[in-house]
């Protein structure tokens, strides 16, 4: 009788379970802890999700609060009324608090009706009356006056002061509401006794006419324009009221071209700077450098401080290399390389081409070229250094996260 073998044992069955995971004894096959880790994979999530909704927030309020700084820092208020003229110097361009918003016109109230606006009338004087004042004399040659130093008391201012607009408006306005503001403005204390000297060069036949031919009344003018009751903040404040009211009451006019409109803008915009320039001295002889500039037999001089007004030099410039035009360029360049986009828009467009009519005349040195980082991009390359580190700090965090 044949006897079977005796059945062979078992196989033995490995039963140590991998690490991380498990065997399948229906196969032997290691099965993948995938399954088993899912909790943990959402807790990493979560808290990557936690820590950017903290984060982004964190960024966007950073980049908010870096923007602000650099849109209007305190620098930019070195033309203002809150500083004297004696006072601006480039160091004051350090500093880059946050600004404060200017302070409004006093007084100043709009009716309800855009032809019926109430205008505000110069505050009270709590100073001393100001110098007697007597009549301009006959048109003089200027070239042959010797150039008179800026007063260090109040000299006598000439009667009648030379106002802006002094010669009948003859433009054609579109609009009543327009024609009344202009009628208004004109006789408001609120612009007259701030003597602008952006709207006296633009507008005021007596100050062109006659006073540029008489240094001696022609540096009374300055010395009153550059020390005005209202003070010359309030002063600022009032242009910009001027400024801004008129671009809302004679739009149409504006949209139009209409001269008057647009030349009385710029004027009223760029009061605070032709007040700087207007009150600049000569630091070799501390005459005005305007009045050196009506002295010279050349008026080309006098042409460099009508850029702000936007009026482009001549074509037949030929500057004297005078270190007071040097002077003016050099505070046109720091202005325009510390102020937002906009702000000196006129100066912007009239700058280049006088800077290279100066130095094709003077000197490659003699007035500054601008950089390509002035005004507008030089604040964009600012936010945009201060936000990309932000940015990336942010991302390092996130990575950081288990």
């Amino acid at each position: 009788m044949f006897t079977p073998p005796p059945s062979p044992s078992p196989p033995k069955l490995n039963f140590q379970q991998p690490a991380g995971g498990y065997f399948d004894h229906a196969t032997d096959d290691a099965v993948s802890p995938i399954s088993h880790s899912l909790p943990e994979t959402k807790r990493v999530t979560a808290q990557r999700t936690k820590w950017a909704v903290l984060a982004v927030p964190l960024v966007l309020v950073l980049i908010t609060l870096t923007t602000r700084y650099l849109t209007h820092p305190a620098a930019l208020d070195v033309l203002s009324g809150s500083r004297g003229l004696n006072s601006w110097s480039p160091t004051s361009l350090t500093d880059w608090r946050p600004h404060k918003r200017h302070p409004s016109p006093q007084n100043l109230a709009i009716a309800s009706s855009s032809s019926n606006i109430a205008f505000p009338t110069a505050p009270p004087s709590s100073a001393a009356a100001l110098p007697a004042a007597t009549s301009i004399p006959p048109t003089l040659n200027a070239s042959t006056q010797s150039v008179p130093l800026i007063p260090s008391v109040a000299p006598t201012l000439p009667s009648p002061f030379p106002q802006a607009f002094d010669t009948p408006l003859e433009a054609n306005f579109s609009t009543v509401g327009c024609q009344n503001f202009f009628t208004n403005m004109t006789n408001s204390d609120a612009l007259n006794s701030c003597r602008s000297f952006s709207l006296l060069l633009q507008s005021s036949q007596a100050f062109n006419n006659q006073a540029q031919s008489n240094l001696t009344a022609l540096n009374a003018i300055l010395w009153a324009t550059c020390n005005t009751d209202p003070s010359q903040q309030t002063c600022s404040s009032n242009m910009a009221w001027f400024a801004s009211t008129l671009q809302s009451v004679c739009s149409t006019e504006l949209s139009a071209g209409n001269v008057l409109t647009a030349q009385t803008l710029q004027a009223l915009q760029a009061f605070d700077m032709m007040y700087t320039a207007g009150c600049l001295p000569d630091q070799s002889s501390n005459a005005y450098c305007f009045v050196d500039a009506a002295h010279a037999t050349n008026p080309s001089d006098l042409y460099f401080f009508q850029l702000p007004l936007g009026i482009s030099l001549p074509n037949n410039t030929t500057p004297s290399c005078s270190s007071c035009t040097k002077s003016l360029m050099a505070l046109y360049a720091q202005s325009l390389e510390n102020a937002a986009k906009g702000t000196l828009a006129y100066l912007e467009k009239t700058y280049s081409s006088g800077q290279k009519v100066a130095v094709a005349q003077c000197g490659a040195s003699y007035a500054q070229a601008l950089t390509a980082t002035s005004g507008a991009v030089g604040r964009e390359t600012w936010i945009a250094a201060v936000s990309l580190p932000a940015m990336l700090l942010t991302w390092v965090m996130l990575s950081l996260v288990p």
